[in-house]
């Protein structure tokens, strides 16, 4: 039996169809990858929650949760940012509007070649381990590039002053965890009591800015603080 090289990135492949799956577990181990099979959305889930991989290849028509719960439990309730690679046979641009929106790295349609999944998830892999020095913090569509302070929504780039900025680093680092007022309180002003209407200022700042680009992801929990999630699709109006 060979062994993988230490070190060896993981693989979650989350693919229903099992002969699928196995060829494509055989071709990332040939190719040195370390993969692992999730055969529905619960399973899938239910791994994430227990192991952290180093990628993960999602399909999104699986049996029970289908792959956008999936990405949407990764990026909002883990906050991880694990890479995702999308291969399904949706060819629709909706539906790879709804997989960037939700977080996904890449977009892969049916059929494949497995040569061409290995070369994308070197690529992935790269990419993720060039931002762990510098990392940047996503929730949905919007970015926040930590080294340069850059904040972006889409392709547009968000201006904020320093605390409104910290506010967002908070909330960002983990999407769906609630943040109170006495820990915001505590990263803005460590060495001195603010006034009583200061945090609440800065929050309108930061969220007058994201709602003036189409970002409304930022909640208020009354009595208990604020979140960050990825804010829910826009629906396309009916043609006429």
């Amino acid at each position: 039996m060979v062994l993988p090289p230490r070190n060896a990135p993981t693989v979650l492949i989350v693919e229903d169809d099992a002969a699928l799956a196995e060829n494509l577990f055989s071709s990332l181990e040939a190719d040195g990858f370390v993969p692992d099979i999730a055969y529905d959305g619960s399973m899938a889930i239910e791994a994430i929650d227990h192991q952290r991989f180093d990628l993960i290849v999602l399909d999104i028509g699986l049996p029970h949760v289908d792959g956008w719960t999936v990405l949407r439990h990764l990026r909002t309730e883990l906050g991880l940012s694990t890479p995702v690679l999308i291969l399904t046979a949706r060819q629709e641009i909706e539906d790879k509007r709804i997989g960037f929106n939700l977080g996904a790295d890449d977009y892969q349609t049916k059929p494949f070649s497995l040569e061409e999944i290995s070369l994308r998830l070197h690529a992935l892999l790269r990419r993720s381990r060039a931002s762990q020095a510098d990392p940047i913090l996503r929730c949905g569509a919007l970015t926040y590039a930590l080294a340069t302070q850059q904040v972006c929504l889409d392709d547009t780039e968000l201006r904020l002053p320093r605390k409104s900025l910290q506010i967002l680093e908070a909330l960002m680092r983990q999407p769906g965890r609630i943040v109170s007022r006495t820990e915001l309180e505590q990263i803005l002003w460590p060495d001195e009591t603010p006034a009583s209407d200061a945090l609440r200022s800065h929050m309108h700042v930061l969220r007058k800015t994201l709602a003036a680009h189409g970002f409304e992801g930022l909640e208020t929990l009354s009595g208990s603080g604020w979140k960050m999630t990825v804010p829910p699709l826009r629906q396309s109006p009916p043609e006429a």
